[in-house]
């Protein structure tokens, strides 16, 4: 092998991997915008989620309210 067939063949194998690491990059950016997004979402169900609780714990309270005054109510009649 002669030293222009082995300089290009040391190219060749340079090329080879800056388009490796082009895909590397590639993908790990697809991988950190695909978090990015699942954790939006995440936050979003989470917020949701503590919302829809909130509304709970305040119809719970409502009702116990209600219910508590109509238990002393009935009391005090008897």
């Amino acid at each position: 092998m002669t030293t222009e067939e082995r300089l290009e063949r040391i190219e060749n194998g340079w090329l080879e991997i800056q388009q490796a690491l082009k895909a590397v990059i590639q993908v790990q950016t697809n991988t950190n915008e695909r978090l990015a997004t699942l954790t939006e979402s995440i936050g979003q169900y989470v917020d949701a989620a503590s919302a829809r609780t909130t509304r709970l714990e305040d119809n719970l309270d409502a009702l116990i309210r209600a219910i508590t005054a109509e238990h002393s109510n009935g009391k005090s009649q008897h």
